[in-house]
C-alpha cells in the first residue's frame, strides 16, 4: 500500500509539473498570438486572449504588461494603469513596464500621481529620455513650466533626436509667452518632420497668438495639416479661429458646424461658435450654442468630481 501510495503521489506531481509546463509554454505563445491579432485589426479578440491569459496565471508580468500595452494603445489608459501597475510591481526593475505606466497615468490625466511616482523610481530610470520627457510633461500640466523645461532639456541632452520632448519644449516657451521663439522653434522642428500634422496645427495656433502680421503663415500652416490629416478636429478647430479672427464668419461657421457634428461634446467649439452666430446676427443660434455650453460644463464637473478613495497597500496614490 505505500509504494502504491507513493507511486500515486509521484504520478500526480509528475502530472502537476507537465500542466505547470504547458500553461507556462501556452502563455509564452499567448502574447505573440495576440500581438498578431492586433496587428490585423482584431483588438477586441487580443484583449479577450490576454486577459483570459492574466487570468489564469496573475503572477505573470508579461502578461500584464502585453494587457496594459495593448490597453494603452488603444487609449484605455484606466485600465492599463491597472494592469502595468501590476506588471510593475512583479518586475519593478523594468523599463518598459515603469515608463509605460507613467505614459499611462498621463494619459489618464493623473498628474499629480505620475508625477509622484516618476519622482519615486527616479534613482533606477533618471539615465533615460523617456522619464525626464514624462516628468516634463507631468510638471508641464501643473504649469510649471519652469521644473517641465529643465526635465525637456535634459531629456532632449539624453536623445538630441527626441521630437516629442522638442515639441513639448516649444509649447512651454509658448505658455511663457515667448510666440516668436517657440514659432522658430516649431519650423525647425516640422522642417525634420514635415509630415506631422499635429506640429504644423501647433505652429498655426502660435502664429495666431502672435498677432495679425502672422495671419497668412498660420493659416498655410493649418492647411498643411489638414492636407496631412484631412478633418483633424483640432485642426479645424485652430483654423476657425484664425477665420473669426480675420473676420471670415462664415468660414468659420462652415468648420465649426462641421466640427460640431463630429466631435459633439467640444465644448470650446461651441463656445466659439456662440460667438460666431452672435456676429453673424443669429441670436437664437448663439442662445442654443450656449444651452448646449452650460450642459457640457455642468456634465465635465460631475465627471471630474473626486472618486472615492482605494484602499491597497500597491497603491500608487500611496507611494
Amino acid at each position: 500500500m505505500a509504494v502504491h501510495g507513493a507511486r500515486c503521489v509521484g504520478v500526480l506531481l509528475a502530472t502537476a509539473l507537465l500542466v505547470g509546463c504547458l500553461a507556462a509554454s501556452t502563455n509564452q505563445d499567448v502574447i505573440p498570438h495576440a500581438s498578431a491579432l492586433a496587428r490585423t485589426g482584431k483588438v477586441k479578440q487580443a484583449e479577450a486572449l490576454l486577459r483570459s491569459a492574466v487570468a489564469e496565471a496573475p503572477d505573470s508580468a508579461p502578461l500584464h504588461g502585453a494587457l496594459g500595452k495593448l490597453l494603452f494603445t488603444e487609449q484605455n489608459y484606466t485600465d492599463a494603469v491597472q494592469e502595468l501597475n501590476q506588471a510593475e510591481q512583479l518586475a519593478p526593475e523594468s523599463r518598459e513596464y515603469n515608463m509605460l505606466l507613467a505614459a499611462a497615468l498621463l494619459g489618464a490625466k493623473r498628474y499629480g500621481v505620475a508625477r509622484s511616482f516618476l519622482l519615486a523610481i527616479q534613482p533606477r530610470f533618471e539615465q533615460y529620455p523617456e522619464f525626464h520627457y514624462s516628468l516634463g510633461l507631468a510638471y508641464y500640466n501643473f504649469a510649471d513650466t519652469t521644473k517641465a523645461e529643465k526635465e525637456l532639456e535634459e531629456a532632449l541632452r539624453l536623445d538630441p533626436n527626441l521630437d516629442r520632448a522638442r515639441f513639448l519644449l516649444a509649447a512651454c516657451v509658448a505658455t511663457d509667452g515667448d510666440f516668436p521663439k517657440a514659432a522658430e522653434m516649431l519650423r525647425r522642428l516640422i522642417k525634420d518632420h514635415p509630415n506631422n500634422a499635429i506640429y504644423w496645427t501647433t505652429l498655426g495656433d502660435i502664429l495666431r497668438k502672435s498677432g495679425s502680421a502672422n495671419r497668412p503663415e498660420a493659416l498655410r500652416a493649418c492647411q498643411r495639416a489638414l492636407a496631412i490629416e484631412p478633418g483633424n478636429p483640432h485642426t479645424q478647430f485652430v483654423m476657425a479661429n484664425i477665420l473669426l479672427e480675420a473676420g471670415d464668419f462664415a468660414g468659420a461657421r462652415a468648420l465649426l458646424e462641421r466640427l460640431e457634428r463630429v466631435s459633439p461634446k467640444e465644448l470650446e467649439a461651441h463656445v466659439t461658435l456662440a460667438r460666431v452666430y452672435g456676429r453673424l446676427g443669429r441670436p437664437d443660434l448663439a442662445r442654443k450654442e450656449t444651452k448646449i455650453v452650460n450642459k457640457l460644463r455642468e456634465d465635465q464637473a460631475s465627471e471630474n468630481a473626486p472618486p472615492a478613495p482605494k484602499g491597497g497597500s500597491d497603491s500608487l496614490e500611496q507611494r
